[in-house]
This record gives structure tokens, C-alpha cells and sequence, in this order.
């Protein structure tokens, strides 16, 4: 199941809220494509007596300074944005001076950090 939002908290929170009301039976995890959509969500399964991680487990994406501040704090995705950028200005300078037809494929790294929202 995915649910479409913006990626603010309060997307998050409105998204889950309604899934909630809606009756419909819970996973067993969400994975959340940001900090703020998991802080939102994390806040309407609290609401609504939701217990994260013992009901719900919770994984977000970016892993920013809030992710660590919500309780529980929220297991998360780092994802290496500078180093994203400077290879992005690598591929494009090689690109401009030697352009190719056939696309090159760059992959880079990312790091879970498991916190209290998963088991």
C-alpha cells in the first residue's frame, strides 16, 4: 500500500489519521520517503493509542536532526546529500567536455540508523 502526500509533518499526520479512521486493518511497518511525513505520522498513531514499535513500526528517510528529538525517536535512512551534489557536478563536467549517448549509472551509499521506533 502506498499513501501520496506532500512531505511536510502535516502530510504525514493526515495521511495516517485518515487511514486510521478509515478502519482498514494496520501494517505491520510504514516506511516513510521523510522525517517530517514519519513525525506526522507518528503523531496520529499516538493519538489514536497506537504503540510504535510494539504495534507500528516506523522507518524514515533523510534522517535530520528531528528524527532524533521525536519519542520514540525515529530509526531513518542518512542519505550523503553533498556527496550526491558533488558527484552530480562530476557526471555533468564529464558530460559537457566528453558527451556521451550511452548514460553511465552512479550509485552512492546510504546508512540505516536503527532507533526506538522499529524492534
Amino acid at each position: 500500500m502506498i499513501l501520496s502526500g506532500n512531505f511536510t509533518v502535516r502530510s504525514g499526520y493526515d495521511l495516517l489519521a485518515s487511514k486510521i479512521a478509515s478502519g482498514t486493518p494496520l501494517p505491520d511497518a510504514y516506511f516513510a520517503a521523510s522525517d517530517s511525513l514519519a513525525i506526522g505520522a507518528l503523531r496520529a498513531l499516538q493519538e489514536n493509542g497506537i504503540n510504535v514499535p510494539e504495534d507500528i513500526q516506523i522507518i524514515s528517510f533523510n534522517d535530520t536532526s528531528l528524527a532524533k528529538q521525536v519519542y520514540p525517536p525515529l530509526s531513518s535512512v542518512t542519505v550523503y546529500t553533498e556527496e550526491m551534489g558533488r558527484t552530480a557536478m562530476d557526471v555533468l563536467n564529464k558530460q559537457v567536455l566528453a558527451p556521451r549517448e550511452i548514460p553511465t549509472l552512479t550509485m552512492l551509499g546510504t546508512k540505516l540508523t536503527l532507533r526506538e521506533s522499529t524492534k
